[in-house]
């Protein structure tokens, strides 16, 4: 068996600077694996330690509690490659798991392909995006996916076409087992200008969202027909603090860091805000953020 004493790691991580929220403590190790065999040599470390995995994309939906965290913390940011090919009035793009969307949308505004701009200008890298069937705008990077390269719970290479995934919203079958390797994503030759149509999608979510503190992007799923935003909202949690963790001025649905906030107070505001929304309406709100604790 390969061993991890040769793939890139770093010790004593400050997870503050893996997360866009930036709470955390420290990460005894983190694992940036370059390749698939990296990769599966980690997860069978893993099994034969039987110790947690946790991967890390862009860290746009997970927060980490403070402390010392002993999981085998993989960041797949240096997992990158692309492949693009042509069939019809189709253009296929083949993304591995650590390529952002920042680089797709760099590639469909200069081949002008449609279908992916109302996703531009999410935080996430492919894999982070697949496994938790990100979206925006009415828009799912499911709608998108043509098959995904995966490893299962036995350690093998799979690759599974879009019917043979399920997806379902901000959900998908990953989220239950299975590392996410790369991703095939089908898109067109547009007649409009996807370039002008990209950045309409960008002021739009700039004018939403507050994007100029950390924040770690939508809180909870949205249940059927009432967002959780308008839910926060609605029982009086909008600018809602706890310490120096807070539900935004700008959106009730987005928690913002407005300094040094404590994993332990973000816990609290969750908690409120959970029973709040349960003793007023009856809902319980399903979180949409990753919690590492």
């Amino acid at each position: 068996m390969l061993s991890v004493s040769k793939i890139d790691c770093e010790k004593n991580v400050n997870l503050k600077k893996l997360c866009s929220i930036k709470i955390g403590g420290t990460a005894k190790k983190v694992f940036f694996p370059k390749d698939i065999q990296d990769i599966l040599t980690i997860y069978n470390e893993s099994k034969e330690r039987n110790r947690k995995l946790v991967l890390i994309g862009l860290g746009s939906n997970v927060i980490f509690k403070d402390g010392i965290l002993e999981y085998m913390f993989v960041s797949m940011r240096k997992l990158k490659g692309i492949n693009i090919w042509e069939k019809g009035d189709n253009v296929y793009i083949k993304a591995n798991a650590g390529v952002s969307f920042k680089e797709i949308t760099k590639i469909v505004k200069d081949m002008n392909l449609g279908g992916f701009e109302n996703l531009a200008g999410i935080p996430a890298t492919v894999g982070g995006a697949v496994t938790m069937n990100a979206g925006a705008f009415g828009k799912e990077i499911s709608d998108l996916v043509e098959s995904v390269e995966w490893i299962d719970g036995n350690g093998e290479i799979v690759e599974s076409s879009r019917d043979e995934i399920s997806f379902d919203y901000r959900y998908s079958q990953f989220q239950k087992g299975g590392i996410v390797v790369s991703a095939v994503f089908r898109l067109y030759k547009a007649d409009y200008n996807v370039g002008e149509k990209i950045k309409n999608i960008i002021l739009e979510r700039n004018k939403k969202q507050p994007l100029d503190l950390p924040t770690s992007g939508s809180t909870y799923k949205n249940q059927e027909n009432l967002p959780a935003g308008y839910l926060l909202e609605k029982v009086g949690l909008k600018g809602y603090r706890v310490g120096e963790i807070g539900f935004s001025e700008k959106h009730a649905n987005f928690l913002v860091n407005y300094g040094n906030a404590k994993f332990s107070d973000l816990i609290k505001l969750l908690q409120y805000a959970e029973s709040k929304v349960k003793e007023e309406y009856n809902i319980t709100l399903e979180r949409e953020v990753r919690i590492i604790d």
